[in-house]
């Protein structure tokens, strides 16, 4: 249709082919490949060696018995994962990736990172589509012999189909973000073990100073990881220092969000910013991820800061994770991203207090926890589906009632963490 209407297409670019043949080169790479297996045939780094060394390294602030000894042990163990991370990096389509990255000018590269992102989407689409219908399947079978009361082992058998299924389609969700991840931890590796760059390897050296040429421009990166529940502080440290040495000393206000899983903060977000923090229902956000947004002459002069860093997060009660296993998960979460914004936005979905009570104790105790080591973060709560903003009367009575929610969650919350709260407004 373009031929004929004589519109001007993209895709006719020479710049946006050129940054589509870089990108095919990787992709043809993967073609034809379990989208499963992707991640632990090219990228090994962030696997198990990843979630080992996050695992260890959490042990590390726990020691118990000989203490010298066992610190000894775990550090040795830790320099023996780098070792192992050095030793598989830099895979084929890991070197086509820096090589890009070193190599295009900067429209050449954001045509490259999009037809990345479409064509890796765009592999595991198919994929997940057949893992998502057999997990229907199983769970109908689950579902059934439960509602017959079933307690054979044949129910017991289907359940570990069942979780092995969800285990795959973690490791389905193939995309652009684990790409960088990659690229975070081949630089930790090799940073920790001061090693130089082997022949025809690419230099790990450069690493940040790519990332951060793409955060500048207005890129998400991964701050967290939300598979290993780590910050890979020395990767994310390079990044931000490369970003200071680009920009200079600039005033940054940091603003992150906090809601249920699937409630719609990227979204929000990317309505607020003009972002493009990747939203779906299927395939929601793990751990968390930063953008960097210039704000204009006029809001410099207004508020005194030169940039806004937009942190998105993962949804609190993720469905991934059951019962103990959540409320722990979600509480370093909340600490995280409460302790590192000016302002956090608790993204609360839904008219009945009821549902909000987790995600508001939670958030409670989070503050409480910075009152503890002195910071003051602020937070504002945008509450979604409220009746039509026009019935005064109606809301105000939504507003009491989020009020005493608040106090009381205060008052379970200083139980937990042992100090004195009667209501919010002692923490804030």
């Amino acid at each position: 249709m373009a031929d004929v209407s004589g519109v001007k297409v993209d895709e006719d670019d020479k710049v946006c082919q050129k940054g589509k043949s870089a990108a095919m080169k990787i992709v043809d790479l993967l073609q034809g490949m379990d989208v499963s297996k992707i991640k632990d045939t090219y990228l090994p780094c962030q696997g198990q060696l990843w979630k080992e060394w996050c695992k260890i390294n959490k042990e590390l602030y726990h020691l118990k018995g000989n203490i010298e000894n066992e610190k000894c042990k775990k550090e040795r163990k830790l320099m023996q994962i780098r070792q192992d991370q050095c030793e598989v990096s830099c895979s084929e389509p890991m070197k086509l990736f820096i090589e890009s990255l070193s190599s295009l000018s900067a429209t050449e590269k954001d045509y490259f990172l999009k037809w990345t992102q479409i064509l890796t989407d765009a592999l595991s689409t198919d994929d997940l589509g057949s893992i998502l219908q057999s997990y229907d399947e199983k769970w109908a079978e689950v579902l059934d012999l439960k509602n017959k009361h079933d307690k054979s082992d044949l129910l017991k058998g289907k359940q570990t189909e069942l979780d092995e299924i969800s285990t795959q389609l973690q490791s389905a969700t193939f995309g652009l973000e684990h790409i960088f991840r990659e690229m975070g931890q081949i630089y930790e590796a090799h940073a920790s073990l001061k090693k130089q760059p082997e022949r025809g390897q690419t230099d790990w050296s450069k690493y940040p100073e790519l990332a951060a040429e793409l955060m500048i421009s207005g890129h998400p990166m991964e701050l967290m990881d939300g598979d290993a529940g780590q910050v890979p502080l020395t990767w994310i440290s390079g990044l931000l220092d490369e970003v200071i040495k680009k920009l200079g000393d600039k005033r940054v206000f940091v603003l992150s969000v906090l809601g249920v899983q699937s409630s719609g903060k990227s979204t929000m977000l990317n309505a607020m910013f003009g972002l493009q923090f990747a939203v779906s229902a299927g395939r929601c956000t793990k751990g968390a991820f930063m953008q960097l947004v210039e704000v204009s002459e006029e809001i410099k002069k207004d508020f005194e800061f030169d940039y806004v860093l937009v942190v998105d997060t993962e949804g609190l009660r993720a469905l991934e994770l059951e019962g103990n296993a959540t409320l722990h998960h979600d509480n370093e979460l909340a600490t995280f991203v409460v302790g590192l914004g000016n302002m956090t936005l608790i993204n609360i979905f839904g008219e009945n207090p009821a549902e909000m009570q987790d995600v508001l104790q939670i958030v409670v105790q989070a503050f409480m926890r910075m009152k503890k080591i002195k910071l003051s973060p602020s937070c504002v709560f945008v509450h979604q589906n409220v009746t039509d903003i026009a019935a005064a009367e109606k809301n105000m009575d939504g507003k009491r009632r989020l009020q005493e929610k608040l106090d009381k969650m205060a008052q379970l919350a200083a139980k937990e963490e042992v100090c004195d709260a009667e209501c919010f407004s002692d923490i804030k």
